[in-house]
């Protein structure tokens, strides 16, 4: 029995250690136009967050993408857990004047990891976890 416990606790520390690690991190993001009124134009952001390493994020990561609109946060959108090499696409919209002037809404994205659980896991992103978009 005393085996079985600490086998299932050394797991995550040989998971730490084998070189084996999760790399979340925001990849890409576009906006797209999706209608006008006349006075207001509508837009989807599409937000890619991809793990980027080679070990699956644990199931009790909460990770989300916060939205910030120069430095208001607008929005917040959840991704679920990733496991390695996947991606997730969340969507952000919103909508401005027509006639605001090109690359005049300046949105920022930050990649938000915690683990409620404490799940200890190897992060190795080479990536960034922000990511700028003018539109």
């Amino acid at each position: 029995m005393l085996d079985a416990v600490l086998a299932a606790l050394s797991k995550p520390i040989l998971a730490m250690t084998s070189g084996a690690c999760a790399g979340p991190t925001i990849t890409h993001a576009v906006a797209s136009e999706v209608g006008s009124n006349g006075n207001l134009t509508t837009y989807d952001v599409a937000i890619r967050v991809t793990n980027a390493g080679s070990a699956a994020e644990p199931s009790s990561l909460l990770q989300s993408v916060e939205v910030f609109q120069d430095a208001t946060k607008v929005d917040q959108k959840g991704t679920p857990p990733l496991a390695a090499g996947a991606s997730a696409t969340v969507h952000y919209r919103f909508s401005r004047s027509s006639e605001a002037e090109a690359r005049s809404t300046h949105l920022h994205f930050t990649l938000k990891l915690s683990d409620p659980h404490g799940t200890p896991f190897a992060h190795c992103s080479s990536g960034t976890n922000s990511y700028r978009l003018d539109i």
